[in-house]
């Protein structure tokens, strides 16, 4: 399904949950007894970013993407997820998390482990002191007006190879995504949550329901980081895309897609 026309077919509605505000697409799926999946996008993503996981996956699947509110703190993050589970009657999702979202899936693991079912760890990271797409310290980053960190973030994004058109297109979404749908205080706010935060504790959840995706070809996580994710949690599930960038979920569409579907369904 093209975005545009995911856009007209799926909108976007607020939900205030604990004082925060969150805007939330969401699929009813087959009925009540439906499987759960939250869906946490990346710093330059909002709940649209998996359009291609929600249109092919929303009939079967109760899905909640998410765009965050202007928190940059991963713990309050995690714990206003939480209140937002709680005000759609959610007592345990499944969640897949890319990059920023992937770290905020592992705390909210940490801190409600009784919450979750599967976790999808997507092209993330463990401790931020050990991987800095910023490469800038907190503090600093703290005192950059979001104007700043919107060029910063956005800067990132062009220096991405184009092997194919996709990632083309892939840059144009994420331009809109970082100009127009992102506000540049928001974006320094996301910044600052990973930033800002201490390395993923340990996980009080079993290997068997975790599933590790990355891409070998990741411009902001480097191998040593993704080998570092896999000692970390050994014996969960790995998917590695050879060609997928930082968002394979939209480059390589329908096999993120048939991994979710794997493990959702059967």
């Amino acid at each position: 399904m093209k975005l545009e026309t995911f856009r007209r077919r799926h909108r976007v509605r607020t939900v205030r949950a604990a004082n925060l505000t969150w805007r939330v697409i969401e699929t009813r799926g087959a009925g009540r007894k439906s499987p759960v999946l939250v869906m946490l996008p990346g710093t330059l993503g909002t709940a649209e970013i998996f359009w291609n996981q929600i249109a092919a996956l929303g009939k079967r699947v109760r899905i909640v993407s998410v765009t965050y509110p202007e928190i940059g703190d991963i713990k309050r993050l995690a714990d206003g997820l939480a209140a937002l589970l709680d005000r759609l009657g959610i007592e345990k999702a499944s969640f897949v998390g890319s990059s920023l979202g992937g770290f905020l899936g592992q705390w909210f693991a940490a801190r409600y482990p009784e919450r979750v079912e599967h976790l999808f760890i997507g092209n993330s990271l463990l401790d931020p002191k050990k991987v800095n797409p910023a490469r800038r310290k907190a503090a600093a980053l703290r005192r950059m007006p979001g104007k700043a960190h919107r060029k910063m973030v956005l800067g990132s994004v062009e220096s991405w190879s184009e092997p194919e058109p996709i990632f083309k297109k892939l840059k144009v979404i994420l331009r809109h995504s970082g100009t127009r749908l992102i506000s540049a205080r928001a974006l320094k706010a996301r910044v600052l949550a990973v930033a800002s935060s201490k390395a993923v504790p340990a996980l009080k959840l079993p290997a068997s329901r975790i599933v590790i995706i990355d891409s070998a070809d990741d411009p902001l996580i480097p191998e040593s980081t993704r080998k570092a994710m896999r000692n970390k949690y050994p014996g969960a599930k790995s998917h590695r895309f050879k060609i997928g960038g930082h968002y394979p979920y939209v480059t390589r569409p329908k096999q993120y897609t048939a991994v979710l579907k794997r493990y959702m369904l059967g």
